[in-house]
């Protein structure tokens, strides 16, 4: 029997902007953080550890935020922390409340490393 993966079933990939990347370290080093924005419905990407053996996975972004949807959820501050990521979290809250805010995301990324952020694609995967 063979395993049917999202592509096999035709679903198109999702576009995430690399909004963190760090160098290498101890836990949680290195750290990748990708944001598929699509409002309410956006996904958040992490990657944990080195790439030979790294762990990770999508979220969906009201997972990510608190639960009155106005900052950011404890459980993700460790992460955010490591890829000095919290001035992401007001963007997360708008585009969860139905704003598009992804050219102010790529302005803000520019504004701190220089250049636009990087994108990739993935496959949905996880949680709803």
């Amino acid at each position: 029997m063979t395993k049917r993966t999202a592509h096999d079933q035709g679903e198109q990939p999702l576009e995430f902007l690399v909004v963190a990347r760090t160098g290498p370290g101890p836990y949680p080093h290195p750290v990748e953080v990708a944001l598929h924005p699509d409002g309410a419905a956006s996904r958040v990407s992490f990657s944990l550890g080195p790439h030979a053996a790294n762990a990770g996975g999508q979220v969906p972004l009201t997972d990510v935020l608190d639960d009155d949807r106005t900052g950011l959820d404890p459980r993700f501050a460790t992460e955010f922390d490591a890829a000095d990521l919290h001035w992401l979290v007001p963007y997360l809250v708008r585009l969860h409340a139905g704003e598009d805010t992804t050219d102010e995301i790529i302005a803000a990324y520019r504004e701190r490393h220089g250049k636009t952020p990087r994108s990739l694609l993935q496959v949905r995967f996880g949680e709803p």
